[in-house]
């Protein structure tokens, strides 16, 4: 995804003829499991989106690149030599959420991550899914989720309840989150926007210059609930990979 001038700064190549010459190694920066040319798959569409890259990158190409990086070293942090096989799963992850927060913000348009129900569905869908794979790889093993290595065996009976409750109430947390932080902002908006209606419509003076306040004040609000969207899809996608880890090492 990187575009070739961006590497060439990278591997530290001089701009002698004789260095260009030399063949430059790409395994370090473009990770790849599986490369399908099906454009429904996630590697499919990594392929499809790669095609008509520049030399020298267009503000397009930069932001997609920019995004790519962010996403990979996302990847890196929370799954360290395992993000590389979850990066198209995490990308999607992101930028489908993202992309549905911030066309909330659209008059008469709702999108599923406003509504709390979906959100919690796809969290639970998440988890559920992670818990299986947690059990097909571990197994037994899988049990030392809910009791935690070196505490005493006197504390079972209030620890395993604790921390059982802990583990599946990710997949509630997670969805409501997402879901809370956006509907909040909504309610927000429109209580501003309705109280200022209601005092341009009493006539008065006063009530006047408090419409007017409130209208400008709708503005920064927008621009504050674009911001949350976006970190909002964040958090999600970062939390999903840090239960992702937990999934392959237990902890």
């Amino acid at each position: 995804m990187l575009s070739c001038s961006r590497l060439l700064a990278r591997q530290g190549v001089c701009t002698g003829v004789r260095a260009l010459a030399k063949p430059i190694q790409l395994t370090s920066y473009i990770h790849t499991t599986h490369v399908d040319k099906d454009e429904t798959t996630a590697s499919g569409a990594l392929v499809e989106a790669a095609k008509g890259m520049r030399v020298i990158p267009t503000r397009g190409q930069a932001a997609k690149e920019q995004l790519y990086a962010f996403i990979q070293d996302l990847c890196k942090q929370n799954l360290g030599e395992n993000g590389a096989r979850y990066f198209p799963f995490a990308l999607g992850l992101f930028t489908t959420i993202g992309f549905c927060n911030v066309t909330n913000l659209l008059p008469y348009v709702e999108m599923p991550t406003q509504i709390i129900g979906c959100t919690v569905a796809m969290s639970t869908t998440l988890i559920a899914g992670l818990t299986i794979k947690c059990i097909a790889k571990h197994k037994l093993d899988f049990a030392s989720f809910f009791f935690p290595s070196g505490a005493p065996v006197g504390l079972a009976p209030l620890l395993v309840p604790v921390e059982t409750i802990s583990f599946f109430s990710r997949a509630i947390s997670l969805g409501v989150r997402l879901g809370a932080n956006l509907t909040a902002g909504h309610m927000i908006l429109h209580i501003i926007s309705d109280f200022g209606a209601q005092m341009l419509a009493s006539g008065s003076v006063a009530g006047g210059i408090g419409g007017v306040f409130c209208t400008a004040a709708l503005f920064p609000i927008c621009i504050l609930e674009m911001a949350v969207a976006v970190v909002q899809a964040y958090v999600f996608c970062m939390l999903t990979t840090m239960y992702l880890n937990d999934a392959h090492h237990l902890h």
